[in-house]
């Protein structure tokens, strides 16, 4: 017994990494140009969601956005010696993470990774991309999946991460090398670009003066006002985007 378990161990092992250790050939540029594109048009469509009705069910695909937020929120606090007890996505813009943390820097650091973890993966993404280990992003995608199964709460998040991790899911187990590149140039795509529309939503509504969400916090905290936060989302924005984009590019 001792032995078949010690064997399947490995198996496993084995399996796990030759997926993520295994390169596809580059993808044609039609497919990259494609999966961008869409990414694209679901940001611009969740931002005009609220408004017009026929553009929800792509904005749907910012949920991602959303979900890899509030994991950041969660890893964060977890890298700096807190912990996370829920995470819920309450709609494919907006979701809260209960964390706590031992110290202001915990507090800190915690805050401002939500805006900065979509975009920061996303470049991971296109790093991995670079060397063809498309399965290896959907592998780690799966895996994130997974954590924040266990302390999902809502049926909208427990929808959201079983879309997700299910796509990872099926595309590694019955797609072939199309269908993952497919996925996880969109995953890269989203991630890259999603939290663009947050950073517009949340200068409109300093602009309105309302609670800003992330950036309020911060100045609190900090004494810095919102605007310098909001500023520095959008650097590691732009700074992730400039240095995929040729990563990603075929």
């Amino acid at each position: 017994m001792a032995a078949r378990r010690s064997a399947g161990g490995a198996v496993d092992g084995e399996l796990l990494g030759g997926r993520l250790s295994a390169a596809l050939p580059a993808p044609g540029w039609w497919l990259v140009a494609g999966t961008g594109v869409l990414a694209a048009a679901s940001v611009l469509a969740g931002q005009r969601s609220r408004a017009r009705s026929h553009g929800r069910a792509l904005a749907g695909f910012v949920a991602l956005g959303t979900l890899v937020h509030e994991a950041g929120h969660a890893f964060a606090a977890i890298a700096t010696g807190g912990g996370v007890r829920t995470i819920s996505v309450d709609s494919a813009e907006s979701g809260v993470t209960w964390t706590w943390f031992p110290s202001w820097l915990s507090n800190l650091l915690t805050t401002f990774a939500g805006y900065a973890a979509p975009p920061l993966a996303g470049l991971g993404a296109a790093a991995l991309l670079d060397q063809g280990r498309a399965p290896a992003v959907l592998t780690i995608t799966l895996a994130v999946s997974a954590f924040v199964l266990l302390v999902a709460r809502g049926w909208f998040t427990f929808l959201v991460v079983l879309a997700v991790g299910g796509t990872a899911f099926c595309a590694l187990h019955w797609g072939g090398p199309l269908p993952q590149q497919a996925i996880a140039y969109s995953l890269a795509w989203l991630l890259l670009l999603t939290e663009a529309g947050g950073v517009l939503a949340l200068v409109r509504l300093w602009r309105r003066g309302g609670a800003h969400g992330d950036a309020h916090a911060l100045a609190a905290l900090t004494r810095a006002p919102a605007p310098i936060w909001i500023a520095a989302w959008a650097a590691v924005i732009g700074w992730s985007c400039w240095t995929a984009v040729p990563l990603l590019w075929p």
